[in-house]
């Protein structure tokens, strides 16, 4: 059966700006559907009645029809909404997944780079089918998200593209820096955030930790643009 959900009114508005659509007809099969799109559009529609900038705006709406986007793709691969505590109530707190979305919200508000809302909005809508993906793990993710620049998260990605084929060692950080001044701060900062293996002496290993090949698939990192400054990485080491 399909259900008719559509985009609250102030979001619509806002959504006019980008050329974005309003219906969305979504299947709802476990009946949960039908209560994230009302309770996250509440929370979509509280936010933008803040007072917002127009470019706030214009990131704070485009965080919400990325969500519903990638919900509905979701729903077309025929991927079913979790069924746990994510979505449960407890008394005397707010729902989580409301608080998480919020987040989601306030931080896409105030991306200087614009390319990173959608990451927010791939987390999120991942983290309503994905059972692996905790509360406390989408919370943690969204606070990486925030501190890391997009630079940093291509970085990361193209460990996670060497995998357990990375070359690269501590003792590299200095060529690397002949290439990209930056990319030894890039692979200090990740390290720092478990993202990038640990290195303690000069031959340890730089490759991608479980919990950075978690954060790109939820994330689903994409790189559009035709910046090859950090392509070194995936030359690899001989």
């Amino acid at each position: 059966m399909k259900i008719e959900k559509r985009v609250p009114q102030i979001v619509r508005k806002s959504g006019e700006i980008l050329g974005a659509v309003a219906p969305t007809f979504i299947a709802d099969p476990t009946g949960l559907l039908g209560l994230i799109i009302t309770s996250i559009g509440e929370v979509a529609s509280d936010t933008l009645n803040k007072k917002l900038s127009e470019r706030e705006r214009i990131r704070t709406n485009m965080a919400y029809q990325y969500f519903v986007e990638k919900l509905n793709l979701h729903q077309e691969n025929g991927l079913m909404i979790r069924d746990d505590e994510f979505f449960r109530f407890s008394v005397g707190r707010r729902k989580k997944f409301e608080e998480l979305f919020e987040a989601i919200l306030l931080k896409s508000k105030d991306q200087y780079e614009e390319e990173k809302v959608k990451f927010f909005s791939n987390l999120y809508a991942n983290g309503c089918i994905d059972t692996s993906l905790t509360p406390q793990t989408i919370s943690l993710f969204i606070v990486i998200l925030d501190k890391l620049t997009f630079h940093h998260l291509d970085v990361l990605n193209k460990f996670y593209i060497l995998g357990a084929d990375s070359n690269w060692e501590y003792n590299d950080r200095s060529y690397l820096s002949t290439k990209n001044i930056n990319l030894p701060t890039y692979l200090a900062e990740l390290q720092n955030l478990n993202l990038i293996t640990p290195t303690f002496y000069g031959d340890a290993p730089l490759k991608i930790t479980n919990l950075g090949e978690k954060l790109i698939n939820s994330i689903e990192f994409e790189n559009r643009f035709d910046d090859l400054s950090n392509e070194i990485i995936l030359k690899n080491k001989n």
